[in-house]
Order: structure tokens, then C-alpha cells, then sequence
């Protein structure tokens, strides 16, 4: 852990940026599976979201059906496409986003 006023702060700070340079492809891999669980996540509140709603206001038209966590989203980018594809660990393939 490093801290702004620590006297060896540039010596610690190397050697992080040395470590992450090091790491980097394992750091990809984690932000781009924190980025499709955070996603995930995201969809589920839409899910509780219908659910409150559809308990709270049984005259609210609801859509029926069985849905896909991505149905939850606004349309994903190309990019985030491609990491759900890559990282979701659902068997179900990534419904195309348009």
C-alpha cells in the first residue's frame, strides 16, 4: 500500500507499475470478468425491480415470457458483446444486442 505522503512513494510506485506491466494479461482477464458479473448484477435489479412492481401494481402490464439477463440491459456496445460472450459462464449465448 502506498500513501501520497509516504517519502518512498516514487521507489513503491515502480515497482506497482512494474508488477502491473507484469500482470497485465491477468488484470485484463479480471476486469473484463468483474466487468460481465457486474452486468449481470445490473440485470438482476431489473428482475426485482419487475418483480416489486408486478406485486405492487397486479394491474401493471408486464411482459411474459422467459428472459435472458441481457433482456434486463439497454443495448450492449460491440465491445461489451464480445465480453459477455467470452466471459459469461451462462450456456446460453449472448442475445444480440441491437
Amino acid at each position: 500500500m502506498a500513501r501520497v505522503d509516504d517519502p518512498d512513494l516514487e521507489p513503491k510506485l515502480l515497482q506497482i507499475m512494474e508488477t502491473l506491466v507484469r500482470e497485465a494479461e491477468s488484470v485484463r482477464e479480471g476486469i473484463a470478468e468483474t466487468v460481465v458479473r457486474n452486468l449481470k448484477v445490473m440485470a438482476r435489479m431489473g428482475t426485482l425491480l419487475e418483480d416489486v412492481v408486478g406485486r405492487t401494481y397486479p394491474e401493471f402490464p408486464l411482459r411474459a415470457g422467459v428472459f435472458s439477463w441481457e433482456d434486463y440491459l439497454p443495448p450492449l456496445s460491440p465491445e461489451l458483446i464480445e465480453l459477455a460472450e467470452q466471459y459469461d459462464s451462462a450456456p446460453a449465448a449472448v442475445a444480440a444486442a441491437g
